[in-house]
């Protein structure tokens, strides 16, 4: 036995095996932080989405309410009071909403009328109705309501920041 070799196995890892693995570690590392930031940046878009698009529901609801206020008092004869919205408003023409309880006109990303950290502002347009009749005296008129929710999201390209405008609308056809 003296003529052969003794091949010895060595256990555990060379160090050029040990920095191969921390490498192929480190990099997945990179990537998943990567991921993450990616993430929670497209998390704050899409969270800030779903709060323009509960708020034009809930702006659309308060119109609705309005125009259905609107029908029902001109149904009886009565005259249509000039708090009233849709009822009053001219047709094609922007119209601020303001908050029924506090008048604000902006509002938060909660959708919640806020004037120290605004996030959303609201605007609505009555469309001219098109093909219909004109209402008869007591009959309810009906038209297309669309309101724009906007707000405006910083957008870090290259070193460069900018601001761009975001919009989402929301359309109803409500009678007055």
């Amino acid at each position: 036995m003296r003529g052969r070799t003794c091949i010895r196995r060595q256990a555990g890892f060379s160090l050029v095996e040990f920095l191969m693995v921390a490498i192929i570690l480190g990099i997945g590392l990179l990537g998943l932080a990567a991921l993450t930031t990616t993430a929670l940046r497209s998390y704050g878009g899409s969270r800030t989405r779903d709060g323009a698009m509960a708020l034009s529901s809930s702006v659309m609801d308060q119109l609705a309410v309005d125009g259905r206020i609107s029908a029902q008092l001109r149904a009886v004869g009565s005259t249509i009071p000039t708090s009233a919205l849709v009822a009053n408003a001219t047709d094609g023409a922007a119209n601020s909403y303001k908050d029924p309880a506090t008048g604000l006109t902006t509002f938060d990303l909660q959708g919640q009328p806020n004037a120290t950290t605004p996030v959303f502002t609201v605007t609505w347009v009555r469309r001219a109705p098109k093909g219909i009749a004109p209402a008869t005296a007591g009959q309810a008129e009906a038209a297309e309501v669309v309101a724009n929710v906007q707000w405006n999201e910083t957008i870090k390209n290259a070193g460069a920041t900018t601001v761009q405008p975001h919009y989402i609308s929301a359309s109803r056809f409500i009678r007055y």
